[in-house]
C-alpha cells in the first residue's frame, strides 16, 4: 500500500513535465510541429521544420526550418520565430497542418543559419 501510494505521489509531480514535453505550440504538438511543411502565403510549400527550440521552461519559442534550394545549392536552415507563423489545415490531407509564414521565401533565405547546441536548442 506504502509503494502503491508513492508511486501515486510521483505520477502526479512528473504530469506537468511529461505534459510540457508533449506540449507544442500554435494548438499542434511537438510531433505535429516536427512534421510540417512551410509554406508561403500563397500556399506554395517553401521548407519544411525540422526542429523546434525551448525556452528554459521548454516552451516552444521558434521552429527550425529548411529551406528548399534548387541544386546544386544545399537546403538552409534557419531559425524562425512563432510570432511569425500560424497552422493552417493541410489542403487534402485532414487532420495534418501545415506552418504559414508571410514572409517569402527570398526573405527567409537572407536569416542566419541556425545551428543547434547538444541539447538541441538552437543558440
Amino acid at each position: 500500500m506504502k509503494r502503491a501510494l508513492i508511486c501515486l505521489f510521483a505520477a502526479a509531480c512528473l504530469a506537468p513535465q511529461v505534459a510540457a514535453a508533449q506540449a507544442g505550440a500554435l494548438g499542434l504538438s511537438r510531433h505535429q510541429l516536427e512534421d510540417a511543411d512551410l509554406i508561403d502565403a500563397s500556399g506554395r510549400e517553401i521548407g519544411e521544420v525540422e526542429g523546434v527550440v525551448t525556452d528554459a521552461s521548454g516552451a516552444i519559442t521558434s521552429l527550425i526550418i529548411e529551406l528548399d534550394q534548387r541544386d546544386p545549392a544545399p537546403d538552409k536552415r534557419v531559425m524562425l520565430p512563432l510570432r511569425d507563423v500560424q497552422a493552417v489545415p493541410e489542403r487534402g490531407d485532414p487532420g495534418h497542418y501545415d506552418i504559414q509564414t508571410q514572409r517569402s521565401a527570398a526573405e527567409l533565405m537572407k536569416l542566419p543559419p541556425a545551428t543547434t547546441t547538444s541539447r538541441g536548442r538552437s543558440r
